[in-house]
């Protein structure tokens, strides 16, 4: 991968290559973005850069053997660790570790490099279990950077997401990664670093990606799906930068659909009282997939900002699509100033409940309840 071939970022690009050119490059950086920003991109684009045997004007030269290897993420001193868990292919009686699963994650991250972490276990189908790097990756980690180089050059070990890291395998790696072998980079990319413990997240060089400029987005997303001016606007402006967020919002309008169908059942049964209403609401949300119990959330908080900026009289920041505005503004005079708040509370534990792998059937009955006691 190369750098003119990620959206956005020229500036962050370019403090890369000075790094690089300028020896200034740690042995263990960590790359921290709110997911669809573009880190893991920047991240394979610098080990490419690093590893290229032409780069030439602030980049790889994308033609080289090395860059064709690495094009197709197959090179031999770049490797990859990522959250894992078991699966019908690789039950865990099998230990399931990064190997395991390296040709889907090829596959996943050449076609889209903005990979979410829900949409990775999609691809290897961990049936609603997040992932872990455990011990048996860290070994297999230490066991990867101990040998030579194939080519003589750096190598580098690419962890994707060290905040699943439990903390047996953060132990283990943690000398690894205060002194890495010589000639050797870590490159971690993170979208919760303060889920890091912190005897590693100090031991590495942060680089912070910002939010993809809106025009240049906008400019992505012109293209990526044939939309006006106006419509890619909307979009970059309501994804707050993020690519991947951005694709699921224009991809996602037929399951919003649905959610607005829950959670219209869910306001009306609390604000009518009428517990079976809300029970239905709670027993259908829980059979959904997890990923899609996570956007039925996200959803609801993008509902209630809409709400609350109404009801503040300012309906120019809502955001409110046009078929929309009504119903905004029918919830608006409803909600009571301090609902919104402990909604929100309410809804954020309910994403940590569903990373925790707590039975969904819990999560939603609970925030059902808070629901019908707090409107």
């Amino acid at each position: 991968m190369q750098f003119i071939e990620i959206a956005g970022q020229d500036n962050l690009k370019q403090r890369l290559v000075a790094m690089v050119e300028e020896n200034r490059t740690g042995h263990a950086l960590l790359f921290c973005e709110a997911p669809g920003c573009g880190a893991l991109p920047l991240a394979i684009a610098m080990a490419s850069y690093m590893l290229c045997e032409s780069r030439r004007g602030g980049d790889s030269c994308g033609m080289c053997p090395t860059c064709n290897k690495t094009r197709k993420l197959i090179h031999p001193d770049l490797h990859f660790a990522m959250p894992v868990n078991s699966t019908k292919k690789v039950p865990s009686d099998k230990k399931p570790v990064s190997d395991h699963f390296i040709g889907e994650w090829r596959e996943a991250v050449i076609n889209n490099p903005y990979l979410t972490e829900q949409e990775w276990y999609n691809t290897i189908e961990t049936e609603n279990k997040s992932g872990i790097i455990g011990v048996y990756e860290a070994s297999l980690i230490l066991r990867k950077l101990s040998l030579q180089s194939f080519s003589g050059g750096p190598k580098f070990m690419m962890v994707w997401l060290p905040e699943k890291m439990n903390q047996e395998a953060a132990n283990k790696l943690l000398k690894l990664i205060e002194e890495p072998p010589a000639d050797t980079y870590i490159l971690m990319v993170s979208h919760s670093p303060e889920k890091i413990i912190p005897t590693i997240l100090s031991r590495c060089q942060i680089i912070r990606i910002p939010p993809i400029d809106r025009e240049q987005l906008e400019g992505e997303l012109m293209e990526e799906f044939d939309l006006s001016g106006a419509e890619a606007g909307f979009w970059a402006k309501l994804s707050g930068g993020s690519l991947s967020k951005a694709r699921e919002l224009i991809a996602g309008s037929a399951l919003q659909q649905q959610m607005d169908i829950l959670l219209t059942r869910l306001l009306e049964g609390c604000a009518n009282r009428d517990l079976a209403k809300t029970i239905a609401f709670w027993e259908e949300v829980a059979t959904l997939r997890r990923d899609d119990q996570k956007i039925f959330l996200e959803y609801t908080l993008e509902f209630l900002r809409r709400a609350l900026m109404v009801a503040e009289g300012l309906p120019e920041i809502a955001n409110v699509p046009p078929s929309g505005i009504e119903q905004s503004a029918f919830w608006a005079q409803k909600f009571k100033p301090a609902f919104y708040g402990r909604a929100l509370g309410i809804i954020n534990g309910a994403m940590e409940d569903i990373g925790r792998n707590v039975n969904s059937r819990y999560i939603f009955a609970d925030l059902s309840n808070r629901f019908f006691l707090s409107l």
